[in-house]
């Protein structure tokens, strides 16, 4: 009797997901070609620690979930935001992200086939900056001996080095190529920062192929503006180089 309630119980619960996402306003919904999905949020324990909100994420007439990712993980004591979760869509891919202080970006990707249906591929979206990002010296600041000067205050993207890193990971896309034949890199990355605080003249080391050197450019592309270096209280231009690692694992 026992065997029994307990799969009539479980009958009920799983009847009740399905009516429930059937009948439920999607709180998100997108297409990724001819194929129309849709997202449900959802919590987590109600009696645990953290509050967790949940993606879940179906297809356009279908019952049964395809995913289900963290949207935020929140402690209820202090407030604080232990885990932060993000979605796009491109093309016939979703991207989700997972952020956690001082860990590198989860990056859950889930790309669309032929028959439109879709496979997982997990990776590490992991941006690794120097402690101290030094400038080389103002490019247009000499000395009487004709060598560049040390800036007396360096450029600083908007929020410090911990924004440029949350930047960075919740931008980069891991790319494709790189992706399906598995493949580990770090770009070396050069550029300037000019009086106005924009971004040019990005530069990598060396190319790097599997489609890393355009996705290290798009990004330093979107960038926003920093506070641009100040020498002798004028704002100059000044060069940095920053490291971006890529990790499928």
């Amino acid at each position: 009797m026992n065997n029994q309630f307990k799969l009539i119980t479980l009958l009920i619960l799983g009847f009740s997901t399905i009516v429930s996402a059937q009948n439920s306003t999607p709180d998100f919904s997108f297409s990724l070609g001819k194929t129309n999905y849709f997202m449900l949020l959802t919590k987590g324990n109600a009696k645990s620690k953290n509050d967790t909100v949940f993606y879940n994420l179906y297809r356009m007439g279908k019952t049964q979930r395809i995913a289900k990712e963290i949207k935020h993980v929140v402690n209820r004591t202090s407030g604080d935001t232990v885990k932060s979760g993000s979605y796009e869509t491109k093309d016939h891919q979703i991207f989700f992200y997972l952020k956690e202080k001082s860990k590198p970006t989860i990056l859950r990707l889930y790309t669309q086939n032929e028959k439109g249906l879709l496979s997982l591929k997990t990776g590490i979206s992991n941006f690794v900056a120097p402690q101290l990002p030094a400038p080389f010296g103002p490019v247009l600041a000499y000395d009487n001996s004709g060598h560049p000067e040390k800036v007396d205050v360096m450029a600083e993207f908007p929020g410090g080095i911990n924004k440029v890193r949350e930047f960075i990971a919740k931008n980069l896309r891991y790319p494709e190529e790189a992706q399906e034949n598995e493949v580990e890199a770090t770009a070396r990355v050069k550029f300037v920062v000019e009086k106005d605080g924009s971004v040019t003249n990005i530069q990598l080391e060396k190319k790097l192929g599997y489609g890393f050197d355009e996705e290290v450019m798009r990004i330093f592309k979107r960038m926003p503006k920093w506070k641009p270096a100040l020498l002798k209280g004028h704002p100059v231009r000044s060069q940095f180089a920053m490291p971006i690692s890529f990790r499928t694992h």
